[in-house]
């Protein structure tokens, strides 16, 4: 029984020793996932549910953004009822952020595909051709939707501003998107390479473990870009503001 009430802290993160986090970086990664591997698994289950119907998977990877996002960064109050919150929050404004680029990403992968024809009949400059135009549409989708959904998951902006956002940020931040791609392509290989048996890893924690790599790439962008210059700002306009009352005074 004293194991199994170990084993279950352990699981659940509830460690009797606190020890000072990593600040960020793979080593916060590598301690969220070593001690609090129940709470990635709960939240990928949850994530799971309500992704059905198919609609709503915009809106549940937004939620699971926030949760993983908010882990990373402060640690781990964000609670069940915050990710449900997160779901209903601008559903149609995430929905229509999922159909544009499900839309981008099928068009890559299905030019992917049609460049198979060309290889059939030996046509190598059409297929390299049109191979690499899929790769590069399949990964700009695979690059805008993670920008888009984090930066919906933790800013209240209008669906013109996330997309103008992500769009710059994208591009600005090109190590973080080189970064994206190399996780998401090394995801997708894993994935593709032991399926059937890999299907397991979505399941279990590959969902919330993927989320939080995305977050661990994009939050600390946010924060340097655009959250810690707003409040910068804010602060700097109200301390000119008090000290024109003090001299109007």
């Amino acid at each position: 029984m004293k194991y199994l009430n170990r084993f279950m802290k352990w699981y659940l993160g509830e460690n009797d020793v606190e020890k000072e986090p990593p600040k960020g970086g793979f080593f916060r990664i590598l301690y969220l996932v070593v001690n609090f591997p129940g709470k990635l698994f709960m939240i990928n289950i949850v994530f799971i549910i309500s992704c059905i119907p198919l609609i709503t998977i915009p809106a549940a990877w937004t939620a699971l953004c926030a949760f993983t996002g908010k882990m990373f960064l402060k640690g781990y109050d964000f609670t069940l009822e915050d990710y449900l919150a997160e779901f209903k929050d601008g559903f149609i404004k995430k929905l229509v952020l999922g159909i544009m680029e499900s839309a981008v990403i099928f068009y890559g992968y299905y030019l992917m595909s049609f460049a198979g024809n060309f290889k059939a009949v030996s046509d190598n400059t059409s297929y390299v051709i049109i191979m690499g135009a899929g790769c590069v549409i399949f990964g700009i989708g695979i690059l805008f939707a993670a920008w888009t959904f984090v930066l919906a998951a933790h800013l209240r902006l209008g669906l013109s501003g996330i997309i103008r956002n992500a769009a710059i940020l994208l591009i600005l931040e090109w190590k973080s998107s080189l970064k994206l791609i190399i996780y998401t392509a090394i995801y997708l290989f894993i994935i593709l390479a032991l399926m059937p048996y890999s299907i397991l890893v979505p399941m279990i924690i590959g969902n919330s473990l993927y989320g939080l790599i995305s977050c661990s790439i994009i939050c600390p962008v946010i924060k340097r870009r655009i959250t810690d210059p707003y409040e910068e700002a804010v602060k700097t306009s109200t301390s000119t503001y008090w000290r024109r009352i003090d001299r109007d005074v």
